[in-house]
């Protein structure tokens, strides 16, 4: 799989951590290190790692918040799958790139990438966009990845998150940006799309054509 980073900096801030002697200062005891003790201290005990307790904490725990568990929910799940990973908001075929305008086309939506990412894909590439929705049919991406998996209409299950453009209960569709998609076959797990941020996962068995999608999820 290849990788290519989006317009957006990061940044990760240091700390520095002054051990003293016993008994224990500032959250650090003779159980514990770098500020972790045994008995849990800003969300961070003797069974989590770098925030993440088996209580849970910042949002992401054991059963499973903010839409992302252990058992995958709409299409995301903790191994992921068709280059769908937690915190995708889009995974599907290039279908064209507009290098000169930093964008390109996937599932119906416009992405803004940076020029190293767009440089890093062609048309055909199974990608996995992370970033944010910015409208209805077009998003902003942190990080690009590009599968070495071929894609396959109908075969490759593909995602997306956006806002909702219309929703058409009689026919059963729902239309992001450029792509429709028939819900219908998620209508036994889940309730139709009424919101304005939903996620879609399924197949699309025709290139430019609409989306089947057996998984939602509606995004607050």
């Amino acid at each position: 799989m290849r990788y290519a980073k989006g317009a957006k900096a990061h940044a990760a801030l240091g700390a520095t951590l002054v051990a003293l002697s016993l008994p224990a200062f500032a959250g650090i005891d003779a159980g514990g290190s770098a500020g972790i003790d045994a008995g849990g201290v800003s969300g961070i005990d003797a069974g989590g790692t770098a925030g993440i307790d088996a209580g849970g904490a910042a949002g992401i725990d054991a059963g499973g918040a903010a839409g992302i568990d252990a058992g995958g929910v709409a299409g995301i799940d903790a191994g992921g799958a068709a280059g769908i990973d937690a915190g995708a908001i889009l995974s599907g075929p290039v279908d064209s790139i507009d290098r000169v305008n930093g964008v390109f086309e996937s599932m119906g939506q416009i992405v803004m990438a940076s020029h190293q990412a767009l440089a890093a894909m062609r048309v055909g590439d199974l990608v996995s966009v992370q970033g944010s929705v910015v409208g209805p049919g077009w998003l902003y991406a942190d990080d690009v990845s590009v599968s070495d998996s071929l894609y396959v209409p109908g075969a490759t299950e593909v995602f997306v998150t956006g806002m909702l453009s219309s929703v058409d209960r009689v026919a059963g569709t729902a239309r992001i940006g450029g792509l429709t998609i028939d819900y219908t076959p998620s209508l036994g797990s889940g309730a139709a799309p009424s919101a304005l941020m939903w996620s879609f996962a399924g197949t699309r068995p025709v290139a430019d054509g609409m989306m089947i999608s057996d998984r939602t999820r509606e995004l607050h």
